[in-house]
């Protein structure tokens, strides 16, 4: 399991959509080896914490499926203050994430979730 950020805070709640904002220094251990003198935010990183907060959050419990239109539009290096949008489409059995700082939309795409919504 990959740690979800110290300062993670809800800023807003929704009954299907929920933000969270966060910030994140060069010390997160979510930098560690990725990559030595110019930390990047790992894909698999902003994936883990999306899925790990959808599960929790709204409760889903069906495993997971797959991975739908992800974009990693750009590098997320530290410091920076980053939000994080869940919006969770039970009928679909979807997750749809944005992730996005000052300087716009970083992140974006969905999850799927197996028996979830209709014919999934």
């Amino acid at each position: 399991m990959i740690a979800l950020p110290d300062s993670l805070r809800l800023v807003e709640a929704r009954e299907h959509l929920v933000r969270w904002r966060f910030d994140l220094t060069p010390e997160n251990p979510c930098f560690q080896g990725h990559f030595d003198g110019l930390p990047v935010l790992a894909g698999v990183v902003q994936v883990a914490w999306v899925h790990e907060l959808a599960v929790d959050y709204f409760d889903i419990k069906t495993p997971f499926k797959s991975l739908r239109s992800n974009k990693f539009q750009q590098l997320v290096r530290p410091p920076v203050t980053m939000e994080l949008t869940l919006d969770y489409q039970p009928a679909k059995g979807l997750v749809k994430f944005t992730y996005h700082n000052a300087r716009g939309v970083t992140a974006k795409g969905a999850l799927l979730f197996a028996g979830e919504g209709q014919g999934v």
